[in-house]
């Protein structure tokens, strides 16, 4: 099968357009795509070395250092042993960032964060804060000024990874706790000088909840009472739902001739 080049020769193609007059404007992807262009080697190279964690991908492993399930060594290792796995010599790295484990890492210890409200709207791309502080004008205190002020502490303070995410946090308690206050303390002079506030989300969601639980409780209350019934006394039972069941029918039926 031949190869298709089209999708290749993209900045050739859009640059003899240009020179031809077929384009009047100059396309917003040329001059990045013209400084990075696509490569052009289709040959696949074995990557020996991965360059996310620097493991030598075709070094036979020593089995004499493992002990199998009977705590014994290896000391022959068979065919299986001596073949390196191919399969990932031909396989594109997978990308690992620091910031991602320390998402991870924090998220997993304080999973109501993930809770509080996100603004997902960009105003701007280029958000530069200075992060020798937790603190940010324009960002509200989350995970992601941990994990940002951490990075910072390691670049610069040359802390080691716990040191420096055990510092940002413990500042992110302090600023987190003083927030709960003042909004606690804020409430409190409102309330004092005759502000009223209304419930909120979640109680007004739990009122109406508790309203379709109490409906439940009624119900299973009246059904639990007829079987009790029905156990005690089978043929009354069944006597007294045939009568009821025939009065509701003689009913429908005198408003139906009411209708007409």
């Amino acid at each position: 099968m031949r190869v298709q080049t089209n999708a290749i020769n993209i900045v050739e193609r859009t640059s003899a357009y240009l020179k031809s007059g077929l384009l009047k404007n100059t396309p917003a992807w040329y001059e990045v795509v013209a400084k990075i262009p696509p490569t052009k080697k289709f040959t696949r190279e074995p990557r020996l070395i991965n360059p996310s964690t620097n493991e030598d991908l075709a070094v036979l492993r020593d089995n004499r250092e493992a002990v199998n399930k009977k705590g014994f060594y290896k000391t022959r290792p068979n065919k299986l042993d001596r073949k390196v796995n191919s399969n990932k010599l031909y396989k594109p790295p997978k990308l690992q960032y620091v910031e991602d484990q320390l998402r991870t890492l924090f998220f997993d210890q304080h999973p109501w964060e993930l809770s509080r409200p996100k603004i997902l709207v960009e105003n701007s791309l280029e958000e530069r804060f200075d992060w020798s502080h937790i603190q940010q004008l324009g960002k509200p205190l989350d995970g992601e000024s941990v994990v940002q002020r951490t990075m910072y502490l390691l670049k610069t303070d040359k802390m080691d990874m716990i040191t420096a995410y055990n510092q940002a946090r413990f500042e992110f308690y302090r600023f987190r706790i003083q927030q709960e206050v003042e909004e606690q303390v804020a409430q409190e002079e409102a309330e004092m000088f005759g502000s009223v506030f209304n419930q909120s989300m979640i109680d007004f969601g739990i009122e109406k909840e508790q309203k379709v639980i109490q409906q439940w409780k009624k119900k299973a209350e009246q059904e639990t009472e007829l079987v009790a019934a029905r156990r005690a006394n089978p043929s009354d039972s069944w006597i007294s739902a045939e009568a009821g069941a025939t009065e509701e029918n003689l009913d429908e039926q005198g408003s139906e001739l009411l209708e007409l």
